[in-house]
């Protein structure tokens, strides 16, 4: 009996230049789709950091008001024993006033925003500050003594402790009323849209810290509102 002969395999067609360029097309519309939703979750992610960080730093300035018969730490503008945080060279972070109600050692990331490049703060800003938070001079006193927590009107109103702006950070102190100078700015970073393209410098939101310890995500425009910053405001 003769051997039945084998059909010879089908050749598959190669993909033409055509076919080609539209995989290619797909592939790169399904990434410029994506890739701005995988951003915004990565920096959703970061606030949520950031947030955490402040939740804990708010925990303990109350902590520490309690121990200190209800009056605030100094803001850290230059070295005092009071400072909340001591971040000027050849003193010990450890000792930071807020510390020791956050853990036994200084532990810089909890000061520091994920999303903040400490790097790109000011240069030529006394000792360069490295961290990302700063505190309100009004409640903390630089030209006068800190506040008693009774003293603050409103307290669930009156923003304490700020995300700042790395343009504008130079030390540990939140100067409200010197934003007209370009200085002191709660930081709008964690709004990417309003972060890398702003149309008003007011706009966006940021992390912050009320007097009375609990954390928001604010809109910008009220930093710049002393209703909303001025301890001795109604």
């Amino acid at each position: 009996m003769p051997l039945a002969r084998r059909s010879p395999p089908a050749v598959r067609p190669a993909f033409t230049l055509i076919e080609l360029l539209v995989v290619i097309v797909i592939i790169a519309t399904l990434m410029a789709i994506l890739l701005p939703a995988l951003r915004s979750a990565r920096e959703t992610g970061k606030r949520i950091a950031c947030a955490s960080n402040l939740r804990q730093i708010g925990i303990a300035f109350m902590m520490y008001v309690n121990d200190y018969r209800g009056r605030f730490p100094r803001p850290a503008v230059r070295f005092l024993a009071e400072d909340w945080i001591y971040w000027y060279k050849k003193h010990d972070l450890n000792k930071s006033r807020i510390v020791p109600y956050l853990g036994s050692m200084f532990d810089a990331r909890l000061f520091r925003c994920p999303s903040d490049d400490v790097n790109l703060h000011l240069a030529n800003a006394r000792d360069n500050y490295r961290y990302s938070y700063t505190v309100n001079e009004k409640i903390c006193g630089w030209y006068q003594e800190p506040l008693r927590v009774e003293q603050v009107r409103q307290p669930a109103r009156k923003i304490f402790v700020v995300d700042e702006n790395s343009e504008t950070i130079d030390d540990g102190c939140w100067w409200p009323d010197n934003f007209g100078n370009g200085r002191n700015v709660l930081s709008n970073r964690h709004d990417r849209v309003l972060a890398e393209a702003p149309t008003d410098f007011r706009a966006g939101r940021g992390n912050a810290v009320f007097a009375d310890g609990h954390y928001e995500y604010v809109q910008r425009f009220t930093s710049f509102d002393p209703v909303y910053f001025d301890p001795l405001l109604p």
